[in-house]
């Protein structure tokens, strides 16, 4: 039997923190969409039912295309059940109560509640108490939780999970939602716990490859792979402009950085490094070349000038005397290295790259 753990899919996110409203509109519909994939890839290749581990929508509040889009989507695969666990995001979304709910889609309370299916058996709680959890050893038991490890840094204290509870409880395999990577972590011999991660990242701290975890059950034998499935994929790209003296060198290694990832995905590069002194970095040109090699990008500079005092310590020209003049002011590091690239670009008659 073949079952599909998906989770944190953030369904009508707003998506603006990095895109203007037009590609924020089509990156909600495009997640919209990849969910739709994902279920018809499901009916494709045979799976029985898919888990969904929280966070399926953004906020309580969803659209009523979305809402029926996702409905529809359900009751138009009667052959796939739909095991539904609220996440922090999902609590209180009258999908969850509507009246309308498909007889395929299946939902949890606060209270532990199992399901049968096919010889495994489904269990979820959108407050688990793991001290109260009692499984049949005998089955193939498959937990559905919603929260983060006790030990992540900034965890609140209502999505903790405490993976040592989770020992010696006839558990195979936790499907878990809140974490947006796929990650998986050793519990016992007999169960593994995995974060599957969303389908699609919606910000630069969702970088690398989304998708979902196709669950394959002979008898007792439980395997678990990742797939990818997201249209787009985010990057963050660190270049070291260390050493390069002009910018069509600095354009160069810009691009060189980026040769690999596909124009339909979304970048930022973070310049690194020390710089010239001479280096003059227009970054709103460099900027305008990634934009129109991606479907998005930003730039970030995070090099720093290499200015050695003694390079300018004997030097007689009005450059000597403006570099001495303000490496001996009360700016600060990072004022004085702004002061030094503006009068460097000044004394050259270039333009100034604020």
């Amino acid at each position: 039997m073949k079952l599909i753990h998906i989770a944190d899919l953030h369904l009508d996110s707003p998506m603006e923190a990095n895109l203007g409203a037009e590609q924020a509109k089509e990156r909600k519909n495009e997640i919209l969409s990849t969910f739709g994939r994902l279920v018809k890839t499901a009916d494709d290749i045979g799976v029985r039912a898919i888990l969904i581990a929280g966070d399926l929508f953004d906020s309580t509040h969803i659209t009523k295309k979305t809402e029926r889009y996702v409905l529809d989507l359900i009751r138009s695969y009667p052959n796939l059940s739909f095991f539904y666990l609220a996440g922090n995001h999902d609590l209180g979304n009258a999908l969850l109560s509507t009246e309308e709910k498909p007889s395929n889609l299946y939902t949890f309370g606060k209270e532990w509640t199992s399901y049968e299916l096919d010889g495994v058996t489904v269990t979820g709680s959108e407050s688990p108490d793991l001290e109260a959890l009692s499984l049949n050893p005998e089955r193939v038991n498959i937990l559905l939780l919603h929260g983060q490890e006790s030990k992540s840094r900034g965890a609140k204290k209502e999505d903790i999970i405490r993976f040592p509870l989770l020992k010696n409880k006839h558990i195979d395999y936790v499907a878990l939602g809140h974490l947006h990577e796929y990650r998986t972590a050793a519990i016992d011999k007999r169960c593994t716990a995995c974060y599957s991660g969303c389908l699609e990242g919606r910000g630069f701290d969702e970088c690398g490859p989304k998708g979902y975890v196709l669950l394959e059950i002979d008898g007792k034998r439980l395997q678990h792979t990742f797939f990818p499935i997201a249209r787009r994929t985010l990057h963050t790209v660190l270049c070291d402009i260390s050493g390069i003296t002009s910018h069509l060198e600095l354009e160069n290694k810009l691009l060189s950085s980026v040769a690999t990832l596909a124009s339909d995905d979304l970048v930022k590069v973070i310049l690194r490094g020390e710089s010239d002194p001479g280096l003059q970095k227009d970054l709103r040109h460099l900027t305008q070349i990634l934009g129109e090699r991606f479907y998005f990008a930003k730039l970030r500079d995070e090099s720093r000038m290499q200015i050695d005092p003694k390079d300018y310590a004997h030097d007689v020209s009005l450059r000597g005397e403006f570099v001495r003049r303000v490496l001996a002011s009360s700016l600060s590091a990072e004022e004085k290295e702004r002061v030094i690239a503006c009068g460097f670009a000044a004394l050259t008659g270039e333009e100034l790259g604020l």
